[in-house]
């Protein structure tokens, strides 16, 4: 129950409380997320130059922190994203956490979706950004995103995947106007009692073993 409120509260900072009342009777019927992919083969923006930020990798004793910028985050996911492999990045103003990221380098469970999102070669994808509400609208999760293309770059990978709910326009504003991706699609469902009906569109594709993927689209063979 707690972690349901804590999502209502940072909905209502993003939305507001009209543009709430109006989203949430929808999303508690239909989730759609839009699903969008970078070519990390083209040219990639600049990271922004921000001094007062500090970054460091994560560690299990850092649990408190992360839980404290983000009460709808439990220690129990956590443990479960360290056990599949995925790696948290944190990034720091001053002694205060500001900011954390979570990169999967290998095919991740996404516990909103009940799916997992199989990889296809050189493949990478975000499963969590937050930041803590006393810093937004300083460009943070514009420079972590960004820091991450070139990271994977780096390490060989070709194509960074992002996945956003519909109404979520800041996270849309910074996926298609900062970095630079395009929508590949969109994933949801319908709920339906105890039963979810599942959609998808464009290049997401579902398989028969509680999987989703992402086609290649022509752009990205060329």
């Amino acid at each position: 129950m707690r972690g349901l409120l804590c999502r209502l509260l940072d909905a209502y900072r993003t939305l507001g409380l009209r543009r709430m009342l109006w989203v949430a009777p929808q999303w508690l019927l239909r989730q759609e997320y839009l699903v969008f992919v970078k070519d990390l083969r083209s040219p990639l923006p600049e990271v922004p130059a921000r001094e007062s930020l500090r970054w460091t990798g994560f560690t299990e004793a850092q649990i408190d922190r992360v839980l404290a910028i983000n009460p709808a985050l439990s220690e129990a996911e956590i443990r479960r994203r360290l056990k599949e492999g995925q790696e948290c990045l944190l990034c720091w103003i001053g002694e205060s956490l500001a900011h954390y990221r979570w990169d999967a380098p290998a095919s991740p469970y996404l516990p909103y979706l009940d799916k997992t999102l199989r990889y296809l070669q050189g493949d990478i994808h975000a499963t969590d950004n937050f930041t803590h509400p006393a810093f937004r609208g300083r460009g943070i999760y514009t420079v972590s995103s960004i820091m991450a293309l070139h990271r994977a770059r780096d390490l060989g990978l070709s194509r960074s995947i992002g996945i956003v709910a519909w109404w979520n326009a800041p996270s849309l504003r910074v996926n298609l106007q900062k970095i630079g991706r395009s929508v590949a699609g969109t994933m949801g469902f319908w709920n339906a009692g105890l039963w979810r009906y599942y959609f998808t569109s464009g290049d997401v594709c579902l398989d028969e073993s509680n999987g989703m993927w992402i086609r290649h689209s022509d752009a990205d063979t060329q």
